[in-house]
């Protein structure tokens, strides 16, 4: 089931998954930078350096997730390697945090993620490219 670009149902799940993660991402920066302006956190500086780093964090998801949505070569590295560096994220805020309602969603999309990408249609379609 290939649309215009050519791209696998798969793939195409895969780049959407990763978008998700990227807007989310997005969110939590914006939620951390109003947090900040309202709150007086321990250290200015951090909280800036936390949203900066969210914010760039959430934009290369969204453009990483065009990149796969597009079964573009570059994309499929920067992807997994989001995922792995996500897994400890979801894990330490479900489980040590106690936060299951962030971590949950988290480790269910990198799961996703991982699943969407190992399937046969996924892997050809990159090996094609």
């Amino acid at each position: 089931m290939a649309e215009d670009n050519g791209a696998p149902r798969a793939v195409r799940l895969a780049g959407l998954v990763a978008a998700a993660e990227g807007a989310g991402v997005l969110i939590a920066a914006a939620v951390l930078g109003v947090s900040t302006l309202l709150e007086r956190p321990d250290s200015y500086g951090r909280a800036l350096f936390a949203m900066a780093i969210g914010l760039a964090a959430g934009v290369l998801l969204l453009g990483i997730g065009r990149g796969v949505f597009r079964v573009q070569g570059w994309a499929r590295a920067p992807v997994i390697v989001a995922q792995v560096l996500l897994i400890p994220v979801g894990y330490t805020l479900a489980f040590t945090a106690g936060l299951p309602l962030y971590g949950v969603p988290i480790l269910a999309l990198c799961v996703a993620e991982f699943f969407l990408l190992l399937t046969p249609q996924a892997r050809q379609a990159y090996l094609d490219r």
